[in-house]
């Protein structure tokens, strides 16, 4: 069992490299609800959490140790119908503090020639609003996600946010999350079964075939892999 990391709320918003270094290195294995409480008794009011609604073990975790902790949805406007039902679910089973963040500009096909653009424009723009203001932000990345995140550390400084990021997920395998999900007896998204494994926009998502990377079905077609949240 790990020793438990001491939670002080006096440390400087901005930490050092080598603080969080050393703070990530004494989180590795801690449980998921221990690197919360750690996170909310560091930076308090100042963390926010993100959630994209694919799932909600984050928001489980979170909602045990910190009820009331904020949670940002990231509304880009083409979200699956699916997705907003799954938010309301979960939304109502949790009381959530939900604050839904959008972009500044309407619909538009800038998806089907501008990937890139259109995801910074609906995704990382909005999420540099939303942490406006704030110190650190929870997400649920995770390193089996796909062999680009396998290097993902528990914590770090996100220069694109200018935020902490903390993420209690990293090292879960997909069979943690299931057997998290039917221990919890958790609401599962509705695409799931229709072969959905990674969920984004419904113009950049497709089911995935046997044998496929989870995050095959998103930007199929192309080199693109990422939205930019994460890099």
């Amino acid at each position: 069992m790990m020793t438990p990391v001491t939670i002080t709320r006096s440390s400087p918003r901005r930490s050092t490299d080598d603080d969080l270094a050393g703070v990530a290195e004494l989180l590795e294995l801690a449980p998921a609800a221990d690197i919360v409480r750690w996170a909310v008794g560091r930076y308090g009011r100042d963390l926010v959490m993100t959630a994209s609604f694919q799932d909600c073990v984050l928001i489980d975790v979170v909602a045990g140790v910190a009820p009331g902790t904020e949670v940002v949805f990231l509304d880009t406007g083409y979200h699956f119908d699916e997705t907003h039902a799954y938010l309301a679910k979960v939304r109502d089973r949790y009381d959530l503090n939900l604050r839904v963040v959008g972009p500044e500009l309407p619909p538009d096909d800038r998806w089907r020639t501008d990937p890139d653009g259109c995801c910074k424009a609906r995704k990382v723009e909005p999420l540099r609003r939303a942490l406006a203001g704030k110190a650190a932000w929870l997400s649920g990345l995770r390193r089996a996600d796909n062999p680009l995140r396998a290097g993902v550390s528990v914590l770090g400084y996100d220069e694109v946010c200018g935020a902490v990021k903390v993420n209690p997920l990293a090292g879960w395998s997909d069979d943690d999350v299931a057997a998290y999900v039917a221990e919890h007896d958790l609401p599962v998204h509705p695409l799931r079964a229709q072969g959905y494994t990674s969920i984004g926009c419904w113009p950049c998502t497709r089911p995935t075939l046997p044998g496929e990377d989870p995050r095959e079905g998103r930007w199929s077609g192309s080199a693109k892999t990422e939205c930019g949240l994460h890099l």
